[in-house]
């Protein structure tokens, strides 16, 4: 009672009028919270956000400051945000900006739409890499994101590369796909998967179901919830954001022609930009000059004109994002980037030609890399089994020795052969080249019961002890030899090699590879028991080698020669031979995302043998450089290998004279494809690329 006593007295005290500054000052505190605190936000678009707020941060790439976009990037960030398109699926290339894309939509969604947002990249340390190398970044740098970082109080979780709390309640998280705990006790509004087509997104034997339908469940509790998804094309047969893209509208990037498009409004001329290719008339065209050296290179447009490269800044800035197809679900959008798109200079047109043409010098091996890293286009592998066997009859041809002028060293592959019916040993001979050009010496079939010494003697003396003689008179020796121990024979196998291991004989098995995995074909070291030693070799990435070089058909780099006439005490190459060369098949199990090599219940011993031969040359390389060396495409023959190369210089190549030498050989390569050229070079004029630049 006291206190209520005291407390009335103390409020008779105060007389009216007392107050009236006071009253003012509430007045304008309260309407400045509803110009401020209480006001909503404006509305904008992804792109708006970024090009007023944005900010690179020192550090991330070779800019730093303000953020401005490219034309196709404003649609590309403005899908990113809209919350009427709960899909986006992203199939890109290289050089495109993706990435500073992704990080400007999540800083719009913590900022501007504030909510809770989470990244999947393909595995843990990608995670860690992305979050502390373009997330924490990003918070620091960017103006009105520093003041939302949450100050850690005493006794609370400090944040780290994978999660930062912010103080308007928006977070960000960071997983890797890789991780089975990466899709569990958590929730977040906002979904971006990152390089969806790596291994990380693959489903494990003991995985839940489909990683990315799996990170789409983490939104469920949110009516608005938003998925982006996106990733650089791999192989054709298993590539993820190939086949959600051609479930998607598939949008493209439309720009006006500068030569038959007054403005933007208007329809005549409007395509989008493609590569092309010899079979068609549109693309990028370009032609050589008379020493096979990249002269002009020109975009002809479907409209038919000639559109050059300072023409792409205009066509940029006019640009729009269309639709080509209907979505197989409604809201599901698709967006292709290609580098051809981008403004960056490493970008230009002349650079990517350039880059296809080098790539010439070894097809099998650097057009993949061109189709995935600057067309932004899945890859369709070509193997041996995808060619008949005519052709390898047709391009069987005449040694003018035991071994051609080009082997530089031989290695041979072993696959034993049990059983009461035919038991005997199969032995391939194979001579390797400068860029690990191929020719088959002769496939030797040694009849006998491996459990017995004698075929074991037969092999030793008439295979691998034998010297095999080149055109100029000299010989070589077997520098290596594979031997599968994977049989019933396993224990004389081991016997064999172990003896011979100075030869560099060795004992091989294939390495437990589950649900299509591929990793290195040899060995870091070899496996031991009981005195015996052996290697575990990674056989699909052996196989997809070795068969993928039989696609090769021009002399070259991986390309495989075929003896007319067979060796002394070899068998006939005749069509069971190539049968059995290409038996084994690239299957895709029925609803994997994967693909591994099935293998017949026909014979296929000339196959797998050609496979332990190059597993013997992947052992050499693990053993020196100088094999490592021999396998690239673009060195040079040193003098004293060059043979009959009468025009060699003396001493050692430079490394200016091997750049110059790789040059030299794809500008020769691809010479042919510039006989498709349809088009002229264009001649100098004074259009839109003049005005608008």
């Amino acid at each position: 009672m006291s206190r209520g006593l005291e407390a009335a007295a103390r409020v008779s005290a105060h007389r009216h009028g007392d107050y009236r500054t006071g009253r003012g000052e509430l007045r304008r505190a309260l309407l400045a919270l509803f110009e401020g605190s209480l006001k909503f936000q404006e509305r904008m678009s992804g792109s708006v956000w970024a090009e007023r707020f944005g900010w690179i941060p020192k550090g991330t790439g070779a800019e730093h400051g303000k953020v401005t976009l490219y034309g196709y990037q404003r649609g590309l960030v403005d899908l990113m945000c809209d919350p009427a398109v709960p899909l986006l699926t992203v199939l890109k290339a290289a050089r495109v900006g993706y990435t500073r894309c992704a990080t400007l939509a999540v800083g719009y969604h913590l900022h501007q739409d504030p909510t809770l947002c989470a990244i999947a990249q393909p595995t843990i340390p990608d995670a860690d890499d992305f979050g502390s190398g373009e997330i924490a970044p990003m918070l620091r740098d960017t103006p009105v994101l520093k003041p939302l970082m949450r100050q850690v109080k005493k006794g609370e979780k400090q944040d780290n590369a994978a999660f930062y709390q912010l103080s308007n309640g928006a977070s960000v998280r960071v997983v890797g796909a890789a991780s089975d705990d990466a899709f569990r006790r958590y929730s977040a509004r906002f979904l971006f998967a990152d390089e969806i087509d790596g291994d990380g997104w693959t489903p494990g034997a003991k995985t839940q179901g489909d990683k990315l339908k799996l990170f789409w469940t983490r939104g469920e509790t949110f009516w608005n919830r938003k998925q982006v998804r996106g990733s650089t094309p791999l192989l054709f047969e298993t590539s993820r954001v190939w086949k959600l893209w051609l479930a998607s509208d598939q949008r493209r990037y439309f720009v006006p022609c500068p030569q038959c498009s007054d403005a933007a409004s208007q329809l005549d001329g409007w395509q989008y930009l493609d590569w092309g290719g010899p079979d068609v008339p549109h693309g990028l065209k370009w032609s050589l000059d008379a020493e096979g050296t990249l002269d002009k290179v020109w975009y002809v447009g479907t409209c038919g004109c000639i559109i050059e490269e300072r023409h792409k800044a205009w066509m940029d800035a006019n640009g729009e994002w269309r639709p080509t197809a209907k979505a197989k679900v409604p809201g599901h959008v698709g967006m292709h980037l290609w580098t051809g798109m981008s403004l960056n200079p490493n970008a230009a047109w002349p650079v990517i030609v350039q880059e296809w043409l080098e790539a010439q010098a070894d097809p099998a091996t650097l057009v993949q890399p061109f189709m995935n890293l600057r067309l932004g286009r899945p890859y369709r592998a070509i193997y041996g089994q995808e060619v008949k066997s005519s052709s390898f009859i047709d391009r069987m041809e005449p040694y003018p020795a035991e071994v051609p002028a080009g082997v530089e060293f031989i290695t041979v592959g072993v696959d034993v052969q049990s059983g009461k019916v035919n038991p005997r040993l199969e032995a391939s001979v194979y001579g390797w080249g400068r860029g690990l050009e191929v020719w088959l010496i002769g496939h030797f079939v040694l009849p006998g019961d491996p459990a017995k010494g004698e075929v074991w003697a037969a092999l030793d003396e008439g295979v691998l002890l034998r010297r095999y003689r080149k055109p100029d008179g000299t010989t070589l020796d077997v520098r290596a030899t594979c031997i599968d121990s994977g049989g019933h024979h396993t224990q004389e196998v081991y016997a064999f090699a172990n003896k011979r291991r100075s030869r560099r004989v060795w004992a091989i098995k294939g390495r437990s590879e589950s649900r299509g995995q591929r990793g290195k074909v040899w060995p870091r070291k070899p496996s031991s028991k009981l005195g015996h030693v052996w290697y575990m070799i990674g056989g699909n990435a052996a196989r997809d080698w070795a068969y993928g070089s039989l696609a090769v058909d021009k002399p070259g780099p991986r390309h495989v020669h075929f003896p007319q006439a067979p060796l002394d005490g070899a068998r006939e190459l005749d069509d069971e031979f190539f049968a059995q060369l290409t038996r084994e098949k690239l299957i895709v199990p029925r609803g994997q995302q994967y693909t591994v090599w099935q293998k017949p219940s026909e014979a296929h011993e000339a196959g797998v043998c050609f496979v332990y031969a190059y597993a013997a040359v992947c052992g050499l390389q693990a053993l020196s450089g100088k094999y490592v060396k021999l396998g690239e495409a673009d060195v040079e023959s040193a003098p004293e290998a060059a043979g009959d190369d009468a025009g060699t210089a003396s001493g050692e190549p430079t490394p200016a004279d091997a750049i110059a030498a790789a040059v030299a050989r794809a500008r020769r390569l691809s010479q042919p494809a510039a006989a498709v050229q349809p088009m002229a070079p264009p001649p100098a004029s004074t259009d839109k690329g003049e005005l608008y630049l």
